[in-house]
């Protein structure tokens, strides 16, 4: 991947360029790896259930190359052991930076970046938010997705409810992602991509800017003190 022409690289010669959120062919060898993990997991361990590999997406790289790796394990496999049912895996993005629309844009262009077609039905499913929940005006105007980085309650209590289960998450995308999951956990509508599937999800990190984030909520009055000491 080339640096755009007047970045001068800090080694000439010798330098790689990575563009925002890793938007490169680059990534694919990780996903590939990670691809192997669940496939081998669940495979092991699914019990011919069908399931939902949730992610939240910035740039969406994450889902759309990890798709394209479990889409291509899956093949393999189906080719390979023909007297085993076949796996179904599905990817699932969660759109944490702008909606879905914006989501799908980023998947297209970089799936075509990386030497595919770029076609929409190729794409991964994208995880919507309800139509039947009020989400107030400026969550109504971003069709019910969150502002990123804008502290909001709803984020803030599934941050509490999920923390409370187990589930350490971040602010900026773990807990807006699971704000989303938690509204289709019980979904049997057809055209939710989640609904009569187990969930997996793949934590994005990001654990470390906790405290300051919530020293944002407390700036907005939504926590006290007390709350942002992190142990």
């Amino acid at each position: 991947v080339r640096a755009p022409a007047v970045l001068a690289p800090p080694v000439p010669g010798g330098s790689l360029w990575i563009p925002q959120g890793g938007a490169c062919s680059v990534a694919q060898i990780g996903s590939d790896v990670l691809a192997e993990e669940i496939v081998d997991y669940w495979s092991g361990n699914g019990k011919g259930m069908p399931l939902a590999v949730c992610v939240p997406g910035g740039t969406c790289t994450t889902a759309l190359l990890l798709h394209r790796s479990l889409n291509r394990l899956m093949e393999q496999r189906r080719s390979e052991k023909k007297n085993e049912p076949p796996l179904d895996i599905r990817l699932v993005v969660i759109p944490c930076v702008g909606d879905d629309e914006y989501a799908m844009r980023q998947m297209m262009s970089l799936d075509r970046s990386v030497g595919d077609r770029g076609r929409r039905e190729d794409m991964p499913a994208v995880l919507k938010p309800r139509s039947d929940i009020e989400y107030g005006s400026a969550r109504r105007r971003a069709k019910g997705y969150f502002t990123f980085g804008e502290p909001a309650k709803a984020i803030l209590q599934t941050y509490d409810e999920m923390n409370e289960n187990g589930l350490f998450l971040d602010l900026l995308y773990g807990a807006p992602a699971w704000s989303l999951v938690l509204q289709h956990w019980k979904s049997r509508d057809s055209d939710c991509p989640i609904a009569n599937r187990q969930v997996m999800y793949v934590h994005s990190g990001g654990l470390e800017g906790i405290a300051s984030q919530l020293t944002r909520y407390k700036h907005k009055g939504l926590i006290d003190s007390r709350k942002i000491q992190i142990g």
